[in-house]
């Protein structure tokens, strides 16, 4: 999702992980989650020290993993993206700008309204002074750029719809005072009604200083170990199981500093993943194949899959000419509006179909398979009438937001480590099992 420039320029089913000893020997399957957990509890051995934030993902059109973080000095929240996709921490302050109105990349247009909702740090008693920072950020080929000059530190409590919540002390963000999108003013009047933006995104990339590149700003998990409320910079996502409605909100949770094994069933593996160079931000691993009811989907060669909780849809590796097969295999259809769906209501989708992926291990021979239901795939409703719009996008790789609904995530970035499981098990507002957390993928 991040594009980062210079700051001078303006889930439910099983998973299988195999390991092959030769192509007529025997096949072992790995350690599951429960074996592990009993392991870990028998050695008797304090959790590590971990820092928790209670995830969401609504019903809507632009919507993506949040978490919600409680404005100062009233009742209210403001959704937080949780990215995988981004490395920096940044809030609108009170006084930001929304401005829209363009059609080109990194051009401001004509429209600004007050941006709300904003962080009122001026109204929490443990707000520290802002100080001053030159802040920028750009996402999705600079169609969003976001620009601040100052951070400051404060005690900050993020919650979720299943009533989880948490409070963490001294956590530094950016103040951003200007984002501007690459949108039209359709209306000629620069009518806001309806229109949605970010007001906050927590990047939770690794952190990098290196030749390539140095992360540009706030980056907690960074922040937490080098104040030493974690001990590694490690870190574990998951969702719980999914809601009962299609409009309801999935909720979730991800750790800091360690990784809770109750989050998953069967095996935890680590997969093919690929080091940042060149200034890339975020996790990219090795792809999946693809297949739907035990019908191979055609995909086209991808050097790598971008993991992003930050985007709204997943995007499969297959090519426009591709792409007949694919709804052919999948029973799926491209609608009028160039959206991809279900041949009937929203209603109808059914519940035990899956998009099946089978990620290459990082040990030869082994491999994970992590199942996403196709109902998880319905997150809005385009109003096409006997049709239902899937947050699925053709071309490219990237394991978004619904992917995370049904995967358990795991990475170490000291070690370079990424693992998937099947997740979307564990209840509605469970929260972390302490019992469970390790610090370490295993």
């Amino acid at each position: 999702m991040l594009i980062q420039a210079a700051v001078s320029l303006f889930a439910a089913s099983a998973v299988a992980a195999v390991s092959i000893r030769d192509r007529h020997g025997s096949i072992a399957l790995r350690s599951s989650s429960s074996a592990i957990a009993r392991q870990i509890h028998k050695c008797n051995k304090p959790p590590p020290p971990t820092v928790y934030f209670p995830l969401n993902f609504r019903y809507g059109s632009d919507q993506k993993i949040t978490t919600d973080l409680a404005i100062p000095g009233t009742n209210k929240t403001m959704p937080v993206c949780f990215d995988q996709g981004s490395d920096t921490y940044w809030v609108l302050e009170p006084g930001a700008v929304f401005n829209w109105g363009s059609e080109q990349l990194g051009v401001p247009g004509n429209c600004n309204i007050s941006a709300t909702p904003v962080y009122e740090y001026l109204s929490s008693l443990d707000a520290t002074d802002p100080v001053p920072f030159q802040y920028f950020n750009a996402y999705g080929g600079l169609s969003k750029i976001i620009l601040g000059n100052a951070t400051l530190e404060d005690t900050m409590t993020f919650t979720s719809v299943a009533g989880q919540r948490s409070t963490l002390s001294s956590i530094r963000t950016a103040l951003a005072n200007f984002i501007t999108v690459r949108l039209p003013d359709f209306s000629g009047k620069c009518d806001a009604t309806g229109m949605t933006y970010d007001v906050g995104i927590m990047g939770v990339a690794p952190y990098q200083n290196t030749s390539d590149y140095t992360t540009q700003g706030p980056n907690i998990r960074q922040q937490l170990l080098e104040q030493g409320t974690i001990k590694a910079p490690v870190m574990s996502l998951w969702m719980d199981k999914r809601p009962a409605g299609i409009e309801d909100t999935y909720t979730g949770g991800a750790i800091f500093g360690g990784i809770d094994l109750s989050k998953f069933t069967g095996p935890l593996v680590k997969v093919r993943s690929f080091k940042n160079s060149g200034g890339s931000v975020g996790y990219y691993i090795a792809p999946p194949t693809f297949s739907f009811q035990g019908k191979t989907i055609k995909a086209s060669d991808s050097d790598s899959c971008f993991i992003d909780s930050g985007t709204r849809n997943d995007a499969l590796p297959v090519a426009y000419e591709d792409q007949d097969a694919f709804f052919e295999t999948t029973g799926l259809v491209m609608s009028p509006d160039g959206n991809t769906a279900w041949p009937g209501t929203c209603d109808s989708v059914p519940s035990d179909v899956t998009i099946d992926m089978r990620f290459p291990g990082s040990r030869n021979g082994t491999f994970v398979d992590v199942k996403i239901p196709l109902r998880n795939y319905v997150r809005w409703d385009a109003g096409e009438e006997g049709l239902c719009r899937l947050n699925i996008y053709l071309g490219g790789c990237t394991l978004a937001a619904p992917f995370s609904t049904a995967a358990f995530f795991a990475a170490d970035d000291e070690r370079g480590e990424v693992a998937l499981a099947q997740g979307g098990i564990s209840e509605a507002g469970s929260g972390p099992s302490e019992k469970a957390i390790v610090l370490r993928i295993p």
